[in-house]
């Protein structure tokens, strides 16, 4: 019996470690991404004011504070980790901690995305897409601020994967909850959180959806007593079309590298194109698909619309409008969700495309697909942002040092971004400077 258990012993410890290292070096390939001072020595905006001060001035008073008017369950998580590390070292904790769950999510969506896309290379472009997102904007690098952004697609997948084993039930579980606990509008997947228990008629499955529910209860629970979010930027709705055709559907052609060249050289000509040629080859993959992948594909395509308006409603279309301001690629938060959504359906419409009569066109399509993926991913693999200029988190530290010093005061300001007309700062006390 011991030499039998032997080598499911030794099975289960291969998998783990290569879960290990693939989460590692998944995390070191998102925290290499930023050229200029790495992502390692600055911190994102509310990284440093809101959490990292939060953390280490009170942590328990601060967890369940609002940010933006809702609850931010898992940047807190984190940030209260890096309070127990050395102050020098938290732009690096809080960098790795946010690449990580991020690296964490890629896997999460690799595993629970095989019911959709059988093949491990659309399983893996997906995964990868998620890590390395093309569309990162100045935003979505190892910060845990944007981490909710990612979640809403993990959430997705939670809901819609049928495995109920421990691992895979566990871990649908942590999603759920964590979602529901950092981004209000994942309230917008009640509808399949429904669905599923009644579809599947499981227990587990009713779980899975309870702990969304008791999440949200939680969420609208403590913010109903706060300040409501407000609208930073004007909207217009107008401007609604051209953000994703150009943000969403241009991204998928381009990426953020030449996002800005194409618009300047085409407008508008490029941008309503791109969305063109994303729809027809959408429509002619659902000609040659099977129902249940079809409807799948038109679930995630309406969620990419859903999530892309409201999100936008609530965040204003300022900033982002190309007609106004060009090809700026600020606001790419609230293009992350679309984008990995319609990526979703192209690499499922393509994964379960039917044979043609002639040979080899179902596995040509697929490597066309797949060869478009790897090369959007490459070419957008460096990215060039606000945070790439500063400040270093090192040097800042050294300034508040010498405040502290010559001026006896109980804490100091640390710079963390400048961002004109608000100037960020993490507040530390002297005592740990």
């Amino acid at each position: 019996m011991a030499n039998a258990d032997n080598p499911r012993h030794l099975r289960g410890a291969i998998r783990v470690g290569a879960a290990l290292a693939a989460v590692s070096g998944g995390t070191v390939l998102h925290l290499e991404r930023q050229r200029g001072i790495p992502v390692w020595n600055s911190l994102w905006a509310e990284d440093g004011r809101v959490f990292l001060t939060g953390a280490i001035q009170n942590f328990r008073g601060t967890f369940f504070e609002e940010s933006g008017g809702y609850l931010h369950v898992v940047p807190r998580v984190i940030a209260g980790i890096v309070a127990l590390f050395p102050v020098k070292d938290a732009a690096a904790v809080m960098a790795i901690g946010a690449a990580a769950a991020i690296a964490l999510i890629a896997g999460f969506v690799y595993f629970a995305s095989s019911e959709v896309l059988e093949s491990r290379a659309a399983r893996l472009g997906l995964a990868a897409a998620v890590l390395l997102v093309p569309v990162p904007g100045p935003e979505l690098l190892a910060n845990t601020t944007n981490l909710h952004f990612y979640l809403l697609f993990a959430c997705f997948w939670a809901l819609l994967w049928q495995s109920e084993r421990g691992v895979a039930f566990g871990s649908r579980i942590i999603v759920v909850a964590a979602t529901a606990l950092s981004d209000p509008l994942s309230a917008l997947f009640l509808p399949l959180a429904i669905v599923a228990p009644i579809a599947r008629r499981s227990v587990r499955a009713l779980v899975v959806s309870g702990v969304l529910l008791a999440a949200l209860a939680v969420q609208f629970a403590i913010i109903s007593g706060g300040a409501r979010p407000e609208r930073n930027w004007g909207f217009r709705l107008g401007a609604l079309p051209e953000i994703f055709s150009l943000r969403v559907a241009g991204g998928l052609l381009v990426g953020d590298r030449f996002l800005g060249d194409v618009w300047a050289a085409y407008g508008r000509l490029f941008a309503y194109g791109a969305l063109l040629i994303v729809i027809l080859v959408i429509a002619a993959l659902l000609l040659r698909t099977d129902r249940r992948t079809a409807a799948f594909a038109l679930i995630a395509f309406g969620y990419t619309g859903l999530f892309f308006c409201v999100q936008l409603v609530g965040r204003g279309t300022g900033g982002m409008d190309p007609d106004l301001h060009g090809a700026r690629l600020t606001g790419a938060r609230y293009t992350l969700l679309p984008f990995l959504l319609m990526t979703t359906v192209i690499l499922a419409l393509v994964d379960r495309v039917r044979e043609h009569r002639s040979s080899g066109g179902r596995a040509w399509v697929r490597r066309a697909a797949l060869l478009w993926l790897v090369l959007l991913l490459a070419v957008n693999y460096s990215v060039t942002s606000d945070r790439s200029r500063g400040p270093r988190w090192d040097r800042e530290l050294m300034d508040a040092r010498t405040t502290c010093a010559t001026t006896h005061k109980v804490s100091a300001r640390v710079l963390v971004a400048p961002s004109p007309p608000r100037v960020w700062f993490a507040t530390i006390p002297c005592k740990r400077i």
